[in-house]
């Protein structure tokens, strides 16, 4: 028994004199319980996007590439499996962004995507294109561009968020002239965060004017309450600091802007590495990327006024590549996926966190490389008690899927 105290006083002594060790006998966090679905792509697939239907199914919307061609499609995961995909549209070319298909609440779909302006002088200029269907996606509507020809778009920047009443919100980035600009003011002309609202008639909303000087190829996020939207996008600000901002704003504008965390990020170009914003009627929670101090970190933050002012971020990685989403859990908790590093590969990575900061669940679903243009970013949704996560593989050259069982 002397010796057993002796065993036991030693020990106790390690564990005070290096606090580390007592991570060493720390219950890791539970593994989330996971499949692997195959999505119906036909041959070679990326560029995916995650949403859902007013009904509440999984949409699965991707680019098949064909030649000199991308062809948008989307299928969605009903009870007895994948339904037939369909296409949105087909271009010649690139797509700027990922196609989104997603459901309005009269039982109609949207569609959104973004194909490169033909014989543009800027490589990055881009247009947005809507369209709906009434029948399920067997057709679409004319294509409608919802601004107007003054326009400067840049590519990979389109956020959108289903409003009640069969309508449709959309963000983008632009970096158009107004008439009063001089040339001086042309080459300092910054990219401003622009939104307009597609109502059931499918007309668009005079264009509304978010945020006038953001971080200009950091794409932005939306998400929507009942009438209350909001975005979270990288933000800029005199002298190159590029930290997370959220702009709470309805359909008849009045935005605010908050700063999410003052991280301090200062960086002379745009990093291409944007964040993602979940609300509830009571709550919300943005996750980010930052390296302000020259280390890749995820961050998360909880809000319990639907985003107008964001608690103190709780960090989850300190080696990450970014690309982060966050998903509010029915117990409070938030559900984040990212890609952190692993050596000279990239993981995904996902992790479940209450609002003190605990982890209690974390699961590493794929390590490899990751494309960089144009499936870079990560995709998650949320059907009751399952959490849903794609990505696209580079060397499968295919969009994955997982289904994660949340507790």
């Amino acid at each position: 028994m002397h010796t057993l105290k002796v065993f036991f006083s030693i020990i106790g002594g390690l564990l005070l004199l290096f606090p580390s060790a007592q991570n060493a006998f720390a219950k890791p966090p539970h593994a989330l319980p996971m499949t692997e679905l195959q999505v119906p792509a036909h041959g070679a697939s990326q560029q995916h996007h995650l949403a859902q239907t007013a009904g509440g199914e999984l949409i699965v919307s991707w680019v098949e590439i064909d030649g000199g061609s991308s062809t948008a499609k989307f299928s969605i995961l009903e009870k007895q499996g994948w339904s037939m995909p369909l296409t949105v549209v087909k271009v010649e070319g690139k797509l700027a962004d990922p196609p989104v298909v997603l459901g309005l609440s009269d039982g109609s779909l949207a569609a959104a995507w973004m194909p490169y302006v033909k014989d543009s002088p800027d490589r990055y200029a881009a247009d947005i294109y809507l369209a709906r269907s009434i029948d399920g996606g067997l057709t679409w509507s004319a294509p409608l561009k919802p601004y107007g020809d003054d326009a400067r778009i840049y590519d990979a920047q389109m956020s959108l968020a289903a409003l009640p009443d069969a309508r449709l919100a959309l963000v983008w980035s632009d970096m158009r002239y107004t008439s009063h600009d001089s040339s001086a003011d042309k080459q300092n002309n910054r990219y401003q965060l622009m939104a307009s609202v597609i109502d059931k008639n499918w007309r668009a909303s005079p264009e509304l004017v978010l945020d006038n000087d953001v971080c200009s190829c950091c794409r932005s996020y939306t998400d929507a309450q009942e009438e209350q939207l909001v975005t979270v996008y990288r933000d800029h600000a005199v002298g190159e600091i590029r930290d997370i901002s959220a702009v709470r704003w309805q359909a008849d504008g009045h935005p605010q802007i908050a700063n999410v965390h003052a991280d301090g990020w200062v960086i002379g170009g745009c990093p291409s590495n944007g964040p993602s914003v979940d609300l509830t009627p009571t709550s919300s929670v943005a996750a980010w990327f930052t390296a302000a101090d020259g280390k890749g970190r995820v961050k998360v933050a909880f809000s319990s006024d639907k985003g107008a002012q964001f608690n103190q971020p709780i960090e989850l990685d300190a080696d990450a590549s970014g690309y982060a989403n966050a998903l509010l859990l029915d117990d409070g908790s938030a559900l984040v996926s990212w890609r952190g590093r692993n050596g000279p590969e990239d993981e995904l990575r996902v992790a479940k966190v209450t609002t003190d900061g605990k982890v209690s669940r974390e699961t590493t679903v794929y390590r490899g490389s990751f494309p960089k243009w144009p499936s870079k970013y990560l995709g998650m949704a949320r059907i009751g008690k399952q959490a849903f996560v794609a990505w696209t593989d580079p060397v499968q050259k295919k969009v994955r899927l997982v289904s994660l069982t949340i507790d």
